[in-house]
């Protein structure tokens, strides 16, 4: 299908696939805020399995994690959860965004995989860490081997923050300096991404295996979705699988 976004060293991997969709896809519209059922069916066709193995959840900016497998994945889509994680090959799993950090995860040797949703909130909560600890206790994931791909999210050029979030974020992590800078009037510039990227690096990963697409979704809105310069608006779906 045209208009996915894909990052050059996961897909490199012959047994994922994975894949961003855009707002150039026409998918992820929608009508006074409500989803159409059918807006990921593309995602499914594309990739080439049944349209209920392409499997989001209720996202609710937390921490909790769903292991999806073979007897369960038609159960876990009104689940409240942030992150999803598999090993079993032919079901896609994914999460919904405009401007939060989507996080896809893949250990090539198990194999597994995840996608992790990492609003502020849901990274001040340690879901990579708790992703990645999951991984490695449901898998046996090493995350020196594992490839991280951290797609369209918002920069921090256009995402400003103010003490309700700097202060969680300054109890959460060491290396808060280098993740935002003063504005003035209690107002800070949060690179969200950057954080998750220090994250994952605390969490074993190598620098190496960590790519980021690098693209704002609030200053490329001819691309993307993005909830805090349009408002109510679309979403994207960042999405990877085990080929079956």
């Amino acid at each position: 299908m045209n208009n996915f976004v894909t990052i050059p060293s996961l897909e490199a991997i012959q047994n994922i696939r994975h894949a961003f969709t855009t707002r150039l896809n026409d998918l992820g519209a929608r009508t006074n805020g409500l989803k159409s059922p059918s807006d990921w069916d593309a995602v499914a066709a594309s990739f080439g399995i049944a349209k209920d193995r392409v499997i989001t959840v209720n996202q609710v900016h937390g921490d909790t994690i769903v292991l999806v497998h073979d007897g369960n994945f038609r159960d876990v889509r009104n689940r409240e959860a942030d992150a999803l994680i598999t090993g079993a090959r032919g079901i896609a799993v994914g999460i919904e965004t405009a401007d939060c950090v989507p996080i896809l995860l893949a250990d090539r040797s198990t194999p597994a995989v995840a996608a992790v949703h990492a609003g502020w909130r849901s990274t001040v909560g340690m879901i990579l860490q708790k992703t990645v600890a999951m991984m490695r206790e449901e898998f046996g994931s090493r995350p020196a081997q594992m490839i991280a791909a951290i797609g369209p999210a918002i920069g921090p050029e256009c995402y400003e923050v103010d003490e309700p979030v700097m202060g969680p974020l300054r109890e959460a992590f060491p290396f808060w300096n280098d993740v935002s800078s003063p504005r003035g009037s209690g107002r800070w510039s949060l690179d969200l991404v950057k954080a998750n990227r220090m994250e994952l690096i605390r969490q074993g990963f190598a620098e190496g295996n960590i790519h980021s697409l690098g693209m704002c979704t609030s200053c490329r809105k001819d691309l993307f979705y993005s909830f805090r310069a349009e408002g109510r608006t679309g979403r994207m779906l960042s999405v990877v699988m085990i080929k079956p």
